[in-house]
C-alpha cells in the first residue's frame, strides 16, 4: 500500500483486498437462523438505573436490549460506573438477553480539536461495548446531524474515516441511521459514505422507516426496504404520525399509518436476521405524565403482535 495514501483510501484499499463490497449481505445472527430478535432501548426508561431498565426490558419479553449512552443519559460513559457496568453485565447473563446496541450520538465536526474529542468518545464505546459484552459487542448506532446534504457529505465522510480506522480496530460496527431532520435523510445517502469508505464491513445503516413516513416525494416500504437491505445492521421501531402540519413520533403501532410486519416481512424475506428495536421518541419520553413502563409494555405488545402477522420466529433465550 503506498504511504501517502489517505486514510479513506486506505480503507477503500483494504475492503478491495479482502473482497468487500458496498452490497454486503444483510447482518445475520447464524447462518441457519430463521430468527429476528425484538429489542427495546433504556432511551425511553430514563427514570430507571441502567440495570433496572434492563432488567424491566427482560421481564416485558424482549429478546435483546440496548443502552442509550448519550450525554445526560443513564448509560453516559461519564456517569455509568463501573458497579453500574457490573450489575448490567449480570442482569443481562441472568435474564438471557442479549446486549444489541448502544446509542449514541455522534455529530462529525469541521473543528480538529472536537473532532478528536468525538474519536476518542467513540474510542471509549468501542471499550464500553466490550466490557458489558466480551463475547458479542453490540454495535453502535448514531445520528450524524447537519442540515444539508450537500454541504456535509464530505466532512461526513471525512470524518468517519477516522471512525472506522478505531471501529476496525476495535472490531466494532457502527451503524448511521438517517434522520428526516438531519443532513443524512434518506437510505441512498447512507450507501454513499459506506460505498466512499470502500464498502467497510464496519460501517452499515440503521434502518427507522418513521424517518421515511410522510416524505414528499413518497418513500415506501417496499422500496426503502430494498434499498437499505444490503448495508442495514439494525432496524429501529416506531411510529411517525402528522399533527398540527407537523410530523411526530409515536409508539410502534400506535400511529397506524403503516404496519410494521410489513418491515419485518420484507427484511426478513431479504435475508436479515439482526434486531429490530423499539425506540421511545424523546418527544414522548419528556413530555408531562409519561409511563416509560405503560409505554414499553405497549411497544411490546404491538411489536411482538407485527412479528405474529408477519410469521417471523423470534430467539429462544439462552
Amino acid at each position: 500500500m503506498k504511504p501517502d495514501l489517505t486514510r479513506r483510501e486506505s480503507l477503500g484499499a483494504i475492503g478491495a483486498c479482502i473482497g468487500l463490497t458496498p452490497m454486503l449481505r444483510p447482518m445475520t445472527q447464524a447462518a441457519d437462523s430463521q430468527t429476528m430478535a425484538l429489542a427495546c432501548g433504556t432511551y425511553g426508561l430514563q427514570a430507571k438505573p441502567v440495570a433496572d431498565a434492563v432488567a424491566f426490558i427482560a421481564a416485558t419479553g424482549f429478546d435483546a436490549a440496548e443502552i442509550s449512552v448519550m450525554p445526560g443519559t443513564t448509560g453516559d460513559p461519564a456517569t455509568f460506573s463501573g458497579d453500574q457496568r457490573r450489575a448490567v453485565k449480570d442482569k443481562l447473563g441472568e435474564s438471557g438477553i442479549r446486549l444489541c446496541a448502544l446509542m449514541a450520538d455522534l455529530h462529525p465536526s469541521a473543528d480538529a480539536a472536537a473532532h478528536q474529542e468525538i474519536t476518542d468518545r467513540f474510542r471509549g464505546l468501542c471499550e464500553l461495548a466490550r466490557e458489558l459484552s466480551p463475547d458479542r459487542p453490540p454495535l453502535i448506532q448514531t445520528v450524524l446531524g447537519g442540515k444539508d446534504w450537500e454541504a456535509s457529505k464530505t466532512l461526513f465522510r471525512d470524518r468517519l474515516a477516522d471512525w472506522m480506522q478505531t471501529a476496525a480496530d476495535q472490531k466494532i460496527v457502527l451503524a448511521v441511521k438517517p434522520h428526516r431532520g438531519n443532513a443524512m435523510s434518506r437510505p441512498a445517502d447512507a450507501i454513499w459514505l459506506i460505498e466512499q469508505l470502500g464498502g467497510s464491513p464496519w460501517l452499515r445503516m440503521v434502518y427507522d422507516y418513521s424517518h421515511f413516513h410522510l416524505r414528499e416525494p413518497a418513500m415506501p416500504i417496499a422500496g426503502t426496504v430494498a434499498e437499505s437491505l444490503p448495508v442495514t445492521a439494525y432496524v429501529a421501531a416506531k411510529d411517525a404520525v402528522e399533527r398540527d402540519g407537523k410530523v411526530v413520533f409515536a409508539l410502534p403501532g400506535e400511529g397506524r399509518g403503516y404496519d410494521h410486519a410489513d418491515i419485518l416481512r420484507a427484511f426478513h424475506a431479504g435475508g436479515f436476521r439482526g434486531a429490530v428495536c423499539v425506540e421511545i421518541s424523546a418527544q414522548i419520553w419528556k413530555t408531562a405524565g409519561y409511563d416509560g413502563e405503560a409505554a414499553t409494555r405497549t411497544s411490546y405488545r404491538n411489536l411482538a403482535a407485527a412479528f405474529e402477522r408477519a410469521g417471523i420466529p423470534r430467539p429462544k433465550r439462552g
